[in-house]
């Protein structure tokens, strides 16, 4: 298969549909990326640049060539990466604690970003860093990159219809008075100059399922799921139940169990664009994490 290709039959059900309702009702291309490839007359509809009125007919054998050279501005910086998935479209990286996303100004080094560019790069690759979601510098877990404008496109469109899942574990304080729940607290920054946020009505709607995994003398060990993703929003919430991340120094406080937010992105389920196939990726415990639990485990 052509990685830099998409190819699409018409059916009989397609008989003189637009090209246009199939870029994005089969082939689920956004606006933005259509107007792109037409541009470059990168559609093709039996081998010959179409326009995107044009009326299919049953047979009509649709490519479209989502190849383009982009040139990054991040600098490509060889750091070790823990590739969890890898394919034409994604890759998934457990990323450590202590590692940004991304630079939070030009010319940043020592992120995620760099470290995925430089890998591209060496692979011959020439494209933009897309991360799909976002992790804390200091919360650890899975990342996952679109290769392309179009595998970008295809997973934010799951992210916006809340069909991608990811799932996270919490060291957290104190005892949860349920063995599970759902937070539904809008979140909002809680001035316009600094980086905490806070439960305010004025917020953003923002939804938080939890379940207690296990319980420790003054500790519990949660999973939880996202069903929105607001910047801080497990450990906002979490914090305004009163049992804040263990050693979050932002919305909690210090902790002799582990020096970072314990916080890890240990799930990951998305349909893939291209191939409709779902993937399910799944990491252990980070280790910081996982030492923590064995200690608290020892007092039992």
């Amino acid at each position: 298969m052509n990685n830099t290709q998409l190819t699409y039959t018409a059916g009989a059900l397609d008989q003189d549909t637009f090209l246009r309702d199939i870029l994005s009702v089969k082939l689920l291309l956004s606006h933005s990326l259509v107007v792109r490839l037409k541009q470059q007359s990168k559609i093709k509809v039996n081998g010959y640049p179409s326009y995107t009125n044009y009326r299919i007919n049953a047979g009509d054998i649709i490519t479209i060539d989502i190849n383009f050279t982009e040139e990054s501005k991040i600098i490509p910086e060889s750091i070790p990466l823990d590739i969890v998935y890898e394919d034409m479209d994604f890759l998934v990286v457990n990323k450590p604690a202590g590692m940004s996303t991304h630079p939070s100004r030009p010319g940043g080094t020592g992120t995620l970003a760099n470290a995925v560019t430089y890998y591209w790069q060496r692979s011959g690759r020439s494209t933009l860093f897309r991360p799909i979601n976002r992790l804390d510098k200091d919360t650890s877990g899975l990342i996952l990159i679109g290769n392309s404008q179009f595998a970008h496109q295809g997973i934010f469109n799951q992210v916006k219809g809340r069909i991608i899942e990811r799932r996270y574990i919490a060291l957290v304080e104190g005892t949860m008075a349920k063995d599970s729940g759902r937070i539904d607290q809008p979140i909002a920054r809680e001035d316009d100059k600094g980086r905490r946020r806070i439960v305010r009505s004025d917020g953003y709607p923002a939804v938080t399922h939890y379940k207690v995994l296990d319980i420790y003398p003054g500790y519990t060990l949660l999973s939880l799921r996202l069903e929105t993703g607001r910047t801080h929003q497990i450990r906002v919430h979490l914090s305004s139940l009163g049992h804040p991340v263990c050693g979050d120094l932002l919305y909690g406080y210090d902790s002799p169990l582990i020096n970072r937010q314990a916080l890890h992105a240990n799930k990951l389920r998305f349909t893939h664009p291209r191939s409709g196939k779902e993937v399910i990726l799944d990491v252990p415990l980070a280790a910081d994490i996982q030492a923590a639990v064995d200690k608290l485990s020892q007092l039992c």
